[in-house]
């Protein structure tokens, strides 16, 4: 049985997950086809054929995405071994993601950013592409939800300065969450509305799916900021986490995440301050200057004391002119 029909036939239906989901498997079926040579099936799933694919894999991508690679090859084998389609567990070594210190979007980065939205010329689904874009930032700082719900919002779940995101296109599709924005981001997205009903899309997108994060980098290097595929929307959201943190708000309540440790993925040290241990201990040098001021540290020892009467010690010289010195006092 190929693992493609795995996937499509048994796997996704019974796990009831979603077409990003698919796709994404189907990225991992792919790589690993190309590896062997022939589209894949239940009988390559063995524990040398993939450790070497995953070996493969480390050396030309990051550890995220090899580490992606090997849950899913996962998932589906033993999901395969379960129903007897295989004769073998899957056995994987992990594979070790290093944490990386994460990294927001600073407030003169934001105004750079928005400044290269107005410079935007084309349209977007009839709507200048200036202002389309200048929502779109301003609504993801401010609610620091996630592209998909906001992609997917309709114009009824606009009201005034409340914008509703419905469980449906949320991740996890746990629940709606209501979010208020600032006047500046709601006059930003009703100049945008352009007479559309409450049925229609905020921001609809008329190009390739994947285009939107693509023309995104080119706003981020227009304004002379890094553009690579940890700068795009989710860098905005780790924007809000953190600057709504170091405010006093609760981080991880604001992005909906269920574990905290989630959330301090999320938190740039820059802007949410921590103690450090120089802020805390003793400081060493400052008493070490004290203790050189007093002359205290490395200073010669003292001379020592005079030898006292009868002690052996040296004759004191004779008086001047050769007299003898006076018996002293009975």
């Amino acid at each position: 049985m190929l693992c493609r029909q795995l996937l499509l036939d048994l796997y996704a239906p019974l796990r009831g997950i979603e077409d990003r989901t698919i796709e994404l498997y189907g990225f991992t079926l792919d790589a690993f086809s190309a590896s062997l040579g022939h589209e894949c099936s239940v009988d390559d799933f063995d524990e040398l054929l993939v450790a070497r694919f995953l070996s493969a894999r480390k050396r030309t991508h990051a550890a995220a995405t090899v580490a992606k690679d090997r849950s899913q090859l996962r998932a589906l084998w033993e999901f395969a071994a379960r129903r007897g389609l295989c004769p073998t567990f899957p056995t994987i070594a992990l594979v070790k993601i290093p944490e990386r210190i994460p990294e927001a979007w600073l407030t003169e980065d934001m105004v750079a950013i928005l400044a290269s939205c107005e410079k935007e010329q084309t349209t977007i689904a009839d709507i200048p592409a200036r202002l389309w874009w200048r929502a779109i930032v301003l609504l993801a700082y401010e609610t620091g939800e996630r592209i998909t719900p906001i992609l997917s919002l309709p114009w009824s779940n606009v009201v005034g300065c409340t914008v509703m995101f419905r469980a449906e296109s949320r991740k996890n599709k746990t629940r709606d969450i209501r979010r208020g924005v600032s006047v500046a981001c709601g006059d930003a997205l009703w100049a945008i509305k352009q007479g559309r009903s409450g049925d229609q899309l905020v921001f609809p997108w008329d190009r390739g799916r994947t285009y939107i994060w693509g023309r995104l980098g080119i706003i981020l290097e227009r304004a002379g900021m890094p553009h690579n595929r940890y700068c795009k929307f989710h860098r905005i959201r780790k924007t809000t986490a953190s600057y709504f943190e170091a405010g006093g708000g609760n981080a991880q309540r604001l992005l909906d995440h269920a574990d905290p440790a989630t959330t301090r993925k999320y938190l740039d040290p820059r802007i949410v301050k921590t103690p450090q241990a120089c802020d805390l201990l003793p400081s060493v040098f400052s008493h070490y200057q004290e203790v050189v001021g007093a002359g205290c540290l490395n200073s010669p020892p003292p001379p020592p004391p005079p030898p006292r009467g009868g002690g052996g010690g040296e004759k004191p010289p004779p008086p001047p002119g050769g007299q003898k010195a006076p018996p002293p006092p009975p």
